[in-house]
């Protein structure tokens, strides 16, 4: 072969190598391309996946709190909390006549415990029903009492008349500072906004008060499980949280373990019960300030699996004149309940699986 012809076959060759290169690299970059469309593609499944199942547990949530809604509007609470049955026409009537015209608030048995107590909801979903007559509330509130209340909350004793006094300045309606409280010019410096000089329209407005927001000494999760602003008159012993017990009886923690003990047994009926009960006089009026009835003013907690839980305030109004049989007093998002208790079951139709049938 001549050396024009070798030199023609070695750049053939040569040409051939660069395109098969080509060719390996135009494949390589092909598969990446390939390769990060399916990433691509499968995190958009994921996402949507995760879109479904945040839009279905938002729909169980209200599906739940529907439910509960309707119960209340619907059944007649007795001192056991709120019936899922309703009553027939002749057991109402019966009812009315062992009380000589007043309604009989006498268990009848499978009630929703009215005391925060977790069940499960619809679709996986979890809630819980509060009676605000079971809390204390905070809407206007003494010296005297913030101060117990303060240290039933483990309050330290240095600690507790600054966080008193800044809460009473805040709900008076003057700009004199309490000794150890705090006015405008206080949050002025501390920059935030005034206090309104206004009661507090809901638990977490506690967290606008000069001192509360740092939870230094105060366990907040607490205050904000144990306060209400929407409720104010007597306390309902049957749904009074264990923590808030040894506020109002004396010789706790042994009498407040025999209360709850008879609690988790039967409901209280009065005052006079709970006095022979734990042989104790209780504090204050033992007729006009405590209560065994539920309230018509419920806090309502729900969540799911993941994110935020929600709280919602319900006042149930029967009476309501052309008006609904219930106000939404406010609704706002908390931390999820860490517990690790099973939820209760509910042994209802309204609870019931779609799919299966069952709670």
């Amino acid at each position: 072969m001549s050396l024009r012809g070798h030199r023609r076959c070695r750049a053939r060759a040569g040409q051939g190598g660069f395109v098969l290169a080509l060719v390996l690299w135009l494949l390589a970059a092909i598969a990446i391309v390939a390769g990060l469309l399916t990433l691509w593609a499968l995190d958009q499944v994921a996402d949507a996946q995760r879109d479904r199942a945040g839009v279905q547990q938002q729909l169980a949530m209200l599906g739940t709190r529907e439910t509960l809604i309707y119960l209340a509007a619907t059944r007649d609470k007795t001192v056991a909390g709120l019936p899922v049955q309703a009553l027939g026409a002749e057991q109402r009537a019966l009812r009315g006549l062992e009380e000589f015209g007043a309604f009989s608030r006498d268990a009848i048995g499978g009630e929703l415990a009215l005391d925060g107590s977790a069940y499960a909801g619809l679709a996986g979903t979890r809630f819980a029903v509060q009676d605000e007559a079971g809390l204390v509330s905070v809407a206007w509130p003494t010296p005297d009492f913030l101060d117990r209340l303060l240290a039933a909350w483990d309050v330290g004793e240095g600690e507790a008349p600054r966080l008193r006094d800044a809460l009473l300045d805040y709900i008076d309606h003057d700009d004199l500072r309490h000794l150890n409280g705090a006015e405008a010019r206080d949050y002025e410096r501390a920059g935030r906004p005034p206090p309104p000089n206004r009661r507090l329209l809901a638990p977490v407005e506690l967290d606008r008060v000069l001192g509360w927001d740092e939870r230094s000494g105060l366990r907040h999760e607490v205050a904000s499980e144990q306060a209400t602003t929407f409720y104010a008159g007597p306390l309902n012993l049957n749904t009074a949280p264990a923590d808030l017990l040894p506020l109002v009886l004396p010789g706790c923690p042994a009498t407040c373990e025999i209360l709850l003990e008879r609690r988790r047994e039967s409901a209280l009926r009065s005052s006079s019960e709970v006095q022979s009960l734990l042989g104790v006089v209780l504090p204050g009026d033992p007729v006009s300030d405590y209560r065994y009835a539920p309230s018509d003013d419920l806090r309502l907690t729900l969540w799911g699996d993941s994110g935020a839980a929600w709280r919602i305030h319900v006042r149930l109004t029967p009476m309501a004149d052309g008006q609904a049989p219930w106000v939404f007093l406010a609704a706002y998002q908390v931390t999820r309940p860490d517990t690790d208790d099973p939820p209760r079951t509910i042994d209802h139709a309204l609870f019931a699986d779609a799919a299966t049938g069952r709670p």
